[in-house]
């Protein structure tokens, strides 16, 4: 890299743009240009991700080049911080922080430009396997862990409404610092499914419970927590995918497949829509979502809530810095004053799904 020198001093992120093979191919750096971009705030606060804004740029791109947005340099003290471009939506596109040093020079040079280029394209391709497939961008800093806050509402709240709201408001930065998640539908989700659940109250190692979700492809996903008492972090653990046979007895899957016998069991539907949302600091995504579960019998009153839950990490591993908790608890106390302002009746605690349909079939009976 270069040394140090004097620099025109910049306000703004500058896009690195050059053919797209660079990421893949070591030996096909090519011309690359450097442009001014008007869309990044120049706020040198240590940020995870930027999400840039290309529409204006189409025109101002020099003719027969094959150009794609490769990078970002945005002002760091001593130079650019480097980010590479991980998603791409058409009109804006995403982009993370690479690991190493900041890099130095004048994005009006060419040949720093071009030095440019071949540093953080070894950069980018040292994380290809997370960076160049879609499946692998995402990190879980949670691993075998699930993190959620649950909100009980009381009444017959909209939740689509609740929801769209909520969408409309990070969309429009309610929330400093944090966006819909980039390239995932706009950053909204709905789900509809049924869920046999089983619990499991021994051996004490092994209290929580068993959930089998059939999927529209006729398999199915189970999921699996460990806990004793409801609480905000429970030891979890997904499969999907299986094969259990056609009406499958799912106590019978249970003691085959972990050797436990369930003491209880229930079926019920959830409608559920979440909100998924990234920060731009750490690259944490969470979903704040709401739902209404409904007892497949229909003899139990609905279980109305909105919950807040870590879901994955669009992070380079190895960045240091971890805020999850503190931006789960930023979270948290936003979903708190939102159901307050909309005028919804809403009790911060941790009854799961499990406690919810057992207490309510203990009630019914005699």
């Amino acid at each position: 890299m270069l040394q140090p020198e004097a620099v025109p001093s910049y306000d703004e992120a500058v896009p690195v743009l050059g053919p797209a093979s660079v990421r893949h191919e070591p030996d096909a750096i090519a011309p690359a240009v450097a442009i001014l971009a008007v869309a990044v705030p120049a706020d040198r606060l240590p940020r995870n991700t930027i999400v840039l804004d290309l529409s204006h740029l189409a025109d101002s791109l020099p003719r027969g080049y094959d150009q794609a947005p490769l990078f970002v340099l945005s002002p760091a003290a001593g130079g650019w911080q480097p980010y590479t471009l991980l998603s791409f939506t058409g009109t804006d596109a995403l982009f993370i922080a690479l690991d190493g040093l900041p890099v130095r020079g004048d994005p009006g040079n060419s040949r720093v430009v071009s030095e440019w280029v071949a540093d953080l394209s070894a950069r980018h391709r040292a994380h290809s396997a997370q960076l160049n497939n879609h499946q692998r961008w995402f990190v879980n800093a949670r691993p075998g862990l699930e993190i959620e806050q649950k909100f009980t509402i009381a009444g017959q709240p909209d939740i689509w409404l609740l929801a769209a709201r909520t969408r409309d408001l990070v969309d429009a930065g309610a929330i400093d610092g944090w966006i819909p998640e980039h390239g995932g539908n706009g950053g909204f989700e709905q789900w509809d499914f049924l869920s046999h659940i089983y619990e499991i109250a021994s051996p004490e190692p092994e209290r929580g419970y068993i959930a089998f979700i059939p999927a529209v492809d006729g398999s199915w996903g189970i999921r699996r927590k460990w806990f004793s008492a409801d609480a905000v972090i429970r030891r979890e653990q997904l499969a999907g995918g299986l094969d259990l046979g056609l009406g499958p007895d799912l106590p019978a899957v249970i003691r085959d497949r972990y050797g436990l016998t369930p003491s209880w069991g229930g079926c019920y539907r959830r409608v559920r829509y979440n909100v998924l949302l990234e920060s731009l600091r750490s690259g944490h995504v969470f979903s704040v979502m709401f739902d209404r579960c409904t007892d497949s019998a229909g003899r139990v009153p609905a279980l109305h809530q909105a919950e807040v839950e870590y879901i994955r990490s669009r992070r380079i591993s190895g960045r240091p810095g971890d805020d999850l908790m503190d931006e789960f608890g930023q979270l948290c106390a936003w979903t708190c004053q939102f159901l307050d302002g909309c005028g919804v009746s809403a009790e911060q605690n941790n009854l799961s799904k499990l406690t919810w349909l057992r207490q309510a079939a203990q009630d019914r009976l005699p």
